[in-house]
């Protein structure tokens, strides 16, 4: 494509307000109620992160013929070129694995493109109601195949994981000017996405219930993904700190 023509100013402070405006704002809100913390340029949602708790136990949220909603059951997850080519390069080893892990629904004989769905966009296939990567243990539990598959192979979970799968439910938002935001999935965060329409008028359970240890800890192989080993202690050194610091121990 050629070199785009330069907008007016009015036009583009109209793209900049439209796209960040809401994200702006609830930075800013943070900011005001003490709740952020700036840490090598990127700011951390200290409530989202630190004070609420998260723990990812699929038999909470994809019981089969359960009534509850699950990141591998109901969210679109699209992802990028070079990261369907990437599963795309381990494609024996995946069927092998989902073949073995999943027989009644994955034959040796597949192909790995039906698991994607491609238009302009590549999102992964949904198969009897859930990721088409995932598989259910003797137990019932769901576990994703691609990340099961990388621990088997003990190679590195990113070589293979889409990212979106890995931060969840992790949010990173990146401003026009290169700020950045670190937050979590919440009923506010996701009411700003897709043009302000509300994907769910209720959280996922693993997010209302608000058990197991604080999130930034649960996640902490997505943070460290996302910004290094270095970054995740310096967090983590902060949040134990200022927990210390407060009555109860409560940030």
């Amino acid at each position: 494509m050629g070199e785009a023509s330069h907008t007016s100013p009015a036009f583009s402070r109209w793209l900049r307000d439209y796209n960040e405006g809401a994200w702006r704002r609830y930075t800013e809100r943070l900011g005001a109620a003490g709740t952020l913390y700036e840490l090598d340029g990127v700011s951390i949602d200290i409530a989202a992160l630190c004070q609420r708790r998260f723990r990812c136990d699929t038999l909470r949220c994809a019981k089969p013929g359960g009534g509850e909603k699950s990141c591998c059951t109901h969210y679109e997850v699209e992802i990028t070129r070079e990261e369907r080519d990437r599963i795309r390069a381990l494609a024996p080893a995946v069927i092998e694995f989902l073949s073995r892990n999943d027989p009644g629904r994955v034959k040796p004989s597949r192909k790995i493109d039906e698991f994607f769905a491609e238009a302009l966009t590549i999102e992964l296939r949904k198969e009897a109601r859930r990721c088409a990567f995932s598989f259910r243990d003797p137990g019932g539990k769901l576990w994703c195949g691609l990340h099961a598959l990388a621990l088997e192979r003990q190679i590195p979970v990113e070589s293979i994981k889409p990212v979106t799968c890995l931060l969840f439910p992790l949010i990173v938002y990146r401003f026009e000017n290169g700020d950045t935001l670190l937050t979590a999935s919440s009923l506010k965060t996701e009411s700003m996405f897709d043009g302000g329409v509300k994907r769910s008028s209720k959280l996922l359970i693993c997010l209302r219930e608000q058990e197991g240890p604080p999130l930034y800890q649960e996640c902490r192989c997505a943070i460290e993904f996302a910004f290094g080993k270095d970054f995740f202690d310096r967090l983590d050194s902060y949040a134990r700190a200022r927990r210390a610091e407060t009555p109860a121990g409560r940030l």
